[in-house]
């Protein structure tokens, strides 16, 4: 768990791993040169289970979360932050998946996203099996619900961006192991002002997510493949930029591109490919972008794009 000027959230998290259902285990706390009270915070528990490190200097998310990786004692690393809650059979729960399927490099969980005060926001209602294809356009993968194997992490590098570091990490696994979501709320997600890519350092990360997609559709589709920023906007459900344009040919071009894309992910092998799982994850992809531009458009443009994108025979097929 990194720890930087995490002082007021804290103790909720600590207290959440310590009372974890599964004991067996090191609960390694590196503190990122806070400079609030996170570090007495933290030397206040005697728990013989948490070590704690300090950072001389302040060396940011992905370092830290390296040099975790190194000092990890384990074959099974457990991922958590500083300001959420993880349920008391999380780690009971994950590590008995991944020792029962030894083939499982990675596994995570659904959350219950909360508000800063701790009231609740949402819960995704997230498909397992679609994870893999959607991870191509979206990171459907919460970071502190993960726990991986430190071999399979080592492997592909470990952390190796300063942001969007988690998205780049399950790509890299997913291209070489197997991943798996358990269907079932395992912690609560804070939502704070205090949030790297939701506040703190929101441009970065949407610029290397941009980045990161790019990389991903011609990873499948050829190193020459291109589409307009608004058509990669709309795929990772951005949908504002292509909505301005307000074309009803723009709209079904993006469709044609991701269904260009979803016939690149099929023809391409990996250890995580299930042609049934990708057809229907993309089928409910395609459903969600035409409803939505079928909603926010003109009534004449948005009956328009519905009719010749076939979107009511796709509500009753797989593409």
């Amino acid at each position: 768990m990194p720890v930087f000027n995490a002082q007021k959230f804290l103790r909720e998290a600590i207290d959440s791993i310590l009372q974890q259902s599964l004991t067996d285990f090191e609960f390694l706390i590196i503190d990122d040169a806070s400079i609030d009270g996170s570090v007495e915070i933290v030397k206040s528990y005697t728990d013989p289970r948490i070590r704690l490190v300090l950072n001389e200097n302040n060396l940011g998310i992905s370092a830290t979360l390296n040099k975790g990786i190194a000092l990890a004692a384990t074959e099974y690393i457990a991922r958590m932050d500083a300001d959420d809650i993880s349920y008391p059979d999380r780690l009971k729960k994950q590590l008995s998946y991944m020792q029962a399927h030894p083939e499982c490099a990675m596994v995570s969980s659904l959350v219950r996203v909360i508000s800063e005060d701790g009231q609740f926001v949402r819960q995704d209602k997230f498909e397992s099996d679609y994870f893999y294809y959607n991870l191509t356009f979206i990171c459907w993968i919460y970071h502190p619900t993960v726990m991986y194997l430190k071999k399979a992490v080592t492997e592909v590098g470990m952390y190796t961006v300063p942001y969007a570091e988690d998205f780049e990490l399950f790509w890299q696994l997913s291209r070489k192991y197997v991943i798996y979501n358990l269907p079932e709320v395992l912690l609560d997600y804070r939502v704070t002002n205090q949030s790297l890519h939701q506040v703190l350092k929101k441009q970065e990360y949407e610029q290397a997510q941009q980045e990161q997609l790019l990389r991903n559709f011609r990873y499948y589709a050829g190193p020459g493949y291109t589409i307009p920023a608004s058509f990669v906007e709309c795929l990772q459900h951005n949908f504002q930029p292509l909505l301005a344009e307000q074309s009803v040919s723009s709209v079904l071009a993006c469709v044609r591109e991701l269904d260009k894309l979803t016939k690149a992910i099929l023809a391409r092998e990996n250890v995580n490919r299930d042609a049934t799982a990708i057809k229907e994850a993309a089928k409910y992809k395609r459903r969600f972008i035409l409803a939505f531009f079928g909603k926010e458009l003109p009534r004449v443009k948005g009956t328009m794009l519905l009719l010749r994108a076939g979107y009511f025979k796709l509500l009753y097929q797989i593409i």
